[in-house]
């Protein structure tokens, strides 16, 4: 049974609490057990999250000492939902008393399990990237409709903006918060059923995947899989990850075939179970560093340390061009001159960066010397050269960071267009041919 894709739950509002599910609670509290009406929501006010709520009889209660209460488990519809108590209070007719739970993480399996079989599966997703160029559209309303299709060996992923799309997107510019701005599908590519499991496996290589297009986190927000029939069997609850903010990156948003080009090459090489955990912490650590508002200083250490991270993974683990103590052997220069000589990636620093290029010229280096040395004078200020100007800190956490995208698109084996980052005065829709390409 095919689906029209669209929310699956009322997302679109401008309500900062959303209802989820309803169901019976359970709590124990001092070790007596309560039972009554419990409900799921999505806050994102003051922060996104998952919250629980219960409301119960107040009958026993009487017998729990003033100010001794602890609580020992929350179920909801008979599942254990590990977390703590943020609220509890007695309502104002002493009748019945209600408790606010918080879990302990995110997603939650809130129906169905690893065994699930799925036909098809619904996601949201905030505070996307508004990505145009050649998708797919439909008018509705005299909206237009971007879809984008991501295809890959065995799995096929719609992602389509919807008729409030633009609306959001001018809210986030103007007040920030969370805006759901687009929804996507997962299907199997031969129409396949496929397990809860398997669900949750794509839903975080999902989330990788758009976060790296991003530039910032953004993960599939209450997926909901639906059996042939249209049943919904299974669901995971879980909130928006990061407040809207809109930061560099390599994706340039007129051009969204490069999502489509990037991702069956960027899944498969997160199919390999060492590829997988490299690029999930290399993709982590990037994302914490491509966002200025946590320090500029941090941003370079943080970048240069998945570089390394990075250039290990590909010249020991995947390519053998070293063994592990010939690498421990390379300062971090060399390990950088390694991965991105290797990749094709050009080592002259670029002239968008005139203050390190002076510096460079100066001292003989290549980007390798430049990044290192500066990341050098922040983790130890007594080597010689001592602190760099601010300036100077800036273009080497905007140039590490280009790095760091070069490495990651490299070693997917993208050969499509990107948007360069070092370039200020780059207007969006304006790409350039990544260096390898070009050099085959």
């Amino acid at each position: 049974m095919e689906r029209n894709l669209e929310p699956v739950f009322d997302f679109t509002t401008d309500e900062s609490r959303i209802l989820i599910r309803q169901g019976e609670a359970k709590v124990r509290l001092n070790g007596k057990d309560f039972t009554g009406e419990g409900e799921v929501y999505l806050e994102l006010l003051p922060r996104a999250g998952i919250y629980f709520t219960g409301k119960f009889n107040i009958e026993g209660i009487q017998d729990i000492p003033n100010g001794s209460a602890e609580y020992d488990s929350f179920l909801f519809e008979g599942r254990e939902v590990d977390g703590f108590c943020v609220k509890d209070r007695l309502s104002p007719d002493f009748e019945d008393f209600k408790v606010k739970w918080c879990p302990t993480s995110e997603p939650i399996i809130g129906v169905g399990d690893e065994n699930t079989r799925i036909h098809s599966a619904v996601f949201h997703l905030f505070n996307f990237v508004d990505y145009g160029g050649e998708s797919r559209r439909q008018v509705v309303g005299g909206v237009a409709i971007k879809l984008l299709d991501l295809t890959c060996d065995e799995w096929n992923v719609e992602l389509k903006s919807l008729s409030t799309t633009t609306k959001k997107f001018k809210q986030l510019s103007e007040s920030g918060g969370y805006r759901l701005t687009h929804v996507g599908s997962i299907n199997k590519s031969d129409g396949a059923l496929f397990s809860g499991k398997a669900a949750e496996g794509i839903l975080i290589a999902l989330q990788y995947f758009l976060s790296f297009v991003k530039g910032g986190w953004c993960n599939p927000v209450c997926a909901v899989g639906f059996d042939e029939s249209g049943g919904r069997v299974w669901e995971t609850w879980s909130s928006p990850r990061e407040l809207w903010h809109a930061p560099a990156s390599w994706f340039d948003p007129h051009h969204g075939q490069q999502i489509s080009t990037l991702f069956p090459d960027f899944m498969r090489r997160l199919e390999k179970d060492d590829w997988r955990k490299a690029l999930e912490e290399v993709i982590y650590w990037y994302l914490n560093a491509n966002n200025s508002s946590r320090g500029i200083d941090a941003g370079i250490i943080l970048t240069q340390a998945a570089i390394e991270k990075l250039s290990y993974e590909y010249a020991v683990r995947d390519k053998g061009l070293l063994n592990k103590d010939g690498f421990k052997r390379l300062n971090a220069a060399n390990q950088f001159r390694q991965l991105f000589s290797s990749l094709g990636i050009r080592l002259e620093i670029p002239s968008e960066c005139p203050k390190i290029k002076r510096l460079a010229n100066e001292n003989n280096w290549d980007a390798p010397d430049a990044l290192t040395t500066i990341r050098n004078s922040l983790v130890h200020p007594d080597r010689k050269g001592g602190l760099f100007e601010a300036a100077v800190c800036y273009e080497a956490w905007n140039l590490g960071l280009w790095y760091l995208e070069m490495g990651l698109l490299a070693i997917c084996d993208y050969t499509g267009t990107y948007g360069n980052r070092l370039n200020s005065e780059r207007y969006v829709g304006q790409v350039e041919e990544v260096s390898w390409a070009k050099n085959d």
